[in-house]
């Protein structure tokens, strides 16, 4: 059998597997989190919705309805399903056919340009003439890349406000940014070149301050970045930032961390002060502080390791303290309470927060 009809074959199981009543709850809930006002009212979200709790979305034991799935499969039917866990939503713009049934086609968010066929024959790709453009998804079959599940097509002549939405995807979806190497890359060269400039002006990777002088300090320090690099488009202006929504009451902590860059971090000079004196964890306050850092889904490990890394010895106490623990060891058990409650930041290595477009 062809690869592409096995993939078209096995992509029609695959999602009568993910719409049956084993998965229907989580289904369920993903769909109303895309859709919040209850009307399923968009072919196309709700089939990127669908794509993306197939491949995605971990349920039982960690794992995706996709490698689920493919445990009912052996050799080349598995091997493929398997490799379908790197697929990529984009904005392709055909540039010429290719064979038959597909067209090489430039995907606009991440620049790199892919084979993409039709389990479905030419009459699949009929639509994508040169110029056309498809907002959808493709997974990859051997060396090419097929479309799957629903996608948008506008003609040439509408091309262009396709792609005027393509800058919003790339700045609210960097990690797909990220699947060009050289992307990636020269994100990583800005994120480390900035971090320069922050530690130049302010003299550290980290300060604390009030929440009513956050958005002051960041201008600032956007200025001083843009002036180290030369003012290369002519004089600073400042930008038209929206305000980052802290409280004039609160402190912050602004961390540009090596490896995680730049992260704003509510209540540092109370964690600050536990870290220092472990008795202090038994008031709610400080309580509820560590433990968001701890237990926060969008909290890094790096106010924790900052912390903890002044001394071990006090470190221990609060934990011991704080998880009741009493032969909890920082050195010993830290990096794997981290990993318990911060499972995704541990699952590949953190993306850079510059964005290179």
């Amino acid at each position: 059998m062809d690869l592409m009809e096995l993939a078209g074959d096995l992509k029609g199981e695959l999602v009568e597997f993910a719409m049956s009543p084993r998965f229907g709850q989580a289904l369920e809930k993903a769909i109303s989190a895309a859709f919040p006002g209850g009307v399923v009212d968009d072919e196309a979200l709700l089939s990127a919705t669908i794509e993306s709790f197939i491949y995605n979305q971990r349920l039982e034991f960690g794992q995706t309805v996709l490698e689920i799935f493919a445990e009912r499969f052996t050799g080349e039917a598995r091997a493929l399903l398997l490799s379908w866990s790197d697929y990529v939503q984009g904005v392709f713009e055909s540039k010429e056919p290719y064979g038959d049934d597909g067209v090489i086609a430039v995907n606009r968010i991440d620049e790199l340009t892919y084979r993409v066929r039709s389990n479905m024959g030419a009459e699949g790709i009929k639509h994508l003439v040169p110029g056309a453009v498809m907002i959808g998804n493709v997974v990859p079959v051997g060396d090419d890349w097929m479309i799957s599940g629903a996608s948008m097509g506008f003609p040439p002549e509408d091309a262009k406000d396709a792609l005027a939405g393509v800058r919003q995807l790339q700045m609210s979806h960097p990690k797909m940014v990220f699947r060009n190497p050289a992307k990636l890359a020269r994100a990583r060269e800005i994120q480390a070149q900035q971090r320069e400039s922050f530690i130049g002006l302010y003299g550290s990777d980290l300060i604390v301050l009030p929440g009513n002088e956050v958005d002051e300090k960041m201008i600032a320090f956007y200025r001083h970045d843009y002036e180290r690099a030369g003012s290369k488009a002519g004089p600073w202006t400042e930008p038209d930032l929206p305000p980052l929504g802290f409280d004039s009451q609160e402190m912050v902590g602004i961390i540009f961390d090596e490896e995680d860059g730049l992260g704003f971090y509510r209540g540092f000079d109370v964690a600050q002060e536990v870290f220092a004196n472990p008795e202090l964890i038994i008031r709610r306050r400080y309580r509820d502080v560590v433990t968001g850092y701890l237990r926060g889904e969008d909290v890094t490990p790096v106010p924790l390791r900052r912390l903890a890394a002044q001394d071990p010895d006090k470190t221990d106490r609060l934990f011991r303290k704080l998880l009741k623990k009493p032969g909890f060891s920082w050195e010993r058990d830290g990096e794997a309470l981290l990993r318990k409650h911060k499972p995704g930041w541990f699952a590949s290595p953190p993306l850079p927060k510059v964005i290179p477009v």
